[in-house]
């Protein structure tokens, strides 16, 4: 994409849509009416630097080339182009939808709108008749009505490909104006903090993503959407959250978790953070006329070698929404649902039995969980921990078997997933009150102890070292029968590669 960098950001973009010429001069039938609309001429002949290329490959070089032309301006409009295989697990979801004309209120480079129109029975004729296409890029705009008319419109069709013209529109999709007619969209809202929207509801957020889904989910009549998942279980989307079960009797939401592999699959171009790939905790959510009531996957958890599976393996994932005890969306294995509901019932949280005030009776919990969440009796020599106090022994002990086994896991897994763990799910992990004073109980608490410092971690994080106790499964799942007086199957819960193939 070097070449294609010009002394300007103007002469970046006019070098862009002389590739998007040149790429689609192929379509003889059309190429003059394409060159008239994008205003420039095609490169000469044999250089075509978009050549072979998929729309969502094309998405990326648009990406890298406008950060490398205006990092700031690029970084401030949150917007990251879906990989071509997310893209298509969105339209397809599509399939079950009724027929009607839908918007894509942030196109981009016509990547989303690609696949789509690839899902339907009569992909011409949706082209040139049902597709809406909106952005505030005018020259990714542009890039779109000239990729997808030339990949999808009839031989000669130039009054479709002027239709399709017409009916894209360069706007902020959050301006008052009424928007275009549509009964559906698909959509990659843009991922950034913003000022305080006036008029939504959900204008606390202050993410323009929540303004984004708003406005989607009160005007149009269903839409497919890909969104941080944080909207699920953060306190401040609350508001958002009602809002989609005002709008809509159901839906189908699909978490995908941002380790050891993540659905936005690329760089973060324009980034000044120090990690340059895109690790966003993504959901599709998924809302048509036709649906009744909700259904959520778990965090959906795979290795890049099995990326390819993940996509069908999703909707068999998917299993009745369930609500957290602050209004959070669970993300719950269908096969924990038992022990979910177990642990509802259980009367004491640890919130129940930690005190303010220091005393000799401790653990502490460390705050970045991945894989494991667990408590040690000692202190822990890392950046994020709570250090949890207990009135006596009694109490840490009953706190130290909850926590050691994996129900604050579990917990954590359903109502939030993110890079930390949240005090608010840590003081509200189920304690089930047992007699300490049983031998198996007492032997488990003893062996808590003994093991501590055999199963001391440390890991070096940003320059510093990081300690935490990790539990051998064997005890965990022992503490979890004692606890429980059940044994469940937590692979679904623990795996790293859900979508891993059953070993035969």
């Amino acid at each position: 994409m070097s070449d294609l960098l010009g002394p300007t950001k103007g002469q970046t973009r006019r070098n862009w849509l002389r590739a998007v010429v040149t790429v689609t001069a192929a379509r003889e039938d059309l190429a003059a009416e394409i060159t008239s609309m994008l205003g420039e001429e095609p490169f000469g002949e044999g250089h075509n630097p978009l050549e072979n290329l998929s729309i969502g490959e094309i998405g990326v070089c648009y990406e890298a080339l406008m950060a490398m032309s205006d990092g700031a301006g690029r970084k401030a409009t949150g917007q990251y182009f879906t990989p071509d295989d997310a893209a298509r697990f969105m339209a397809q979801q599509s399939v079950g939808f009724s027929q009607g004309t839908w918007m894509d209120p942030c196109c981009g480079v016509g990547n989303l709108s690609w696949h789509l129109a690839s899902v339907q029975e009569r992909p011409a004729e949706f082209v040139r008749e049902l597709l809406v296409l909106m952005d505030i890029d005018e020259t990714a705009l542009l890039t779109a009505v000239a990729l997808i008319g030339a990949d999808y419109l009839s031989e000669g069709d130039v009054a479709g490909l002027s239709a399709l013209r017409a009916r894209a529109t360069r706007r902020d999709f959050l301006t008052r104006a009424k928007l275009p007619v549509h009964d559906f969209v698909i959509v990659n809202p843009p991922y950034a903090r913003a000022p305080m929207q006036p008029g939504l509801r959900s204008r606390a957020t202050r993410e323009l993503f929540a303004y984004f889904l708003e406005r989607v989910a009160s005007e149009s009549k269903g839409f497919i959407a890909v969104t941080p998942a944080s909207y699920l279980s953060a306190p401040k989307f609350q508001v958002l959250r009602d809002l989609l079960d005002d709008a809509a009797d159901g839906g189908r939401v699909y978490v995908f978790d941002n380790v050891p592999d993540t659905l936005f699959r690329g760089y973060k171009f324009g980034s000044s953070n120090t990690s340059s790939t895109n690790f966003v905790r993504a959901a599709i959510t998924v809302c048509s006329p036709q649906e009744t009531s909700w259904q959520v996957t778990p965090i959906i958890r795979w290795r890049s070698a099995n990326r390819s599976r993940i996509f069908g393996l999703a909707p068999t994932l998917l299993s009745d929404r369930q609500i957290g005890p602050a209004g959070e969306w669970v993300k719950l294995p269908s096969e924990l649902a038992g022990m979910w509901a177990g642990l509802s019932a259980v009367g004491t949280t640890l919130l129940d039995l930690v005190v303010r005030d220091e005393t000799p009776y401790r653990l502490t919990v460390g705050m970045t969980p991945r894989y494991y969440i667990s408590a040690a009796y000692r202190d822990l020599n890392r950046g994020s921990k709570a250090i949890l106090y207990f009135a006596n022994a009694e109490a840490r002990d009953h706190a130290a078997l909850a926590l050691n086994s994996s129900i604050p896991y579990l917990r954590w897994r359903g109502l939030d997933g993110g890079v930390t763990l949240p005090r608010r799910v840590l003081m509200g992990t189920p304690v089930p009150l047992v007699a300490l004073y049983e031998q198996p109980f007492i032997d488990l608490v003893q062996e808590l102890q003994d093991t501590e410092e055999a199963s001391l971690t440390r890991k070096l994080n940003a320059g510093k070292i990081n300690e935490n106790v990790k539990r051998d499964p064997d005890l965990v799942k022992r503490l979890n029968e004692a606890l429980l007086g059940v044994s469940y199957d937590l692979h679904t819960l623990y795996t790293e590669d859900m979508a891993a193939p059953a070993e035969s």
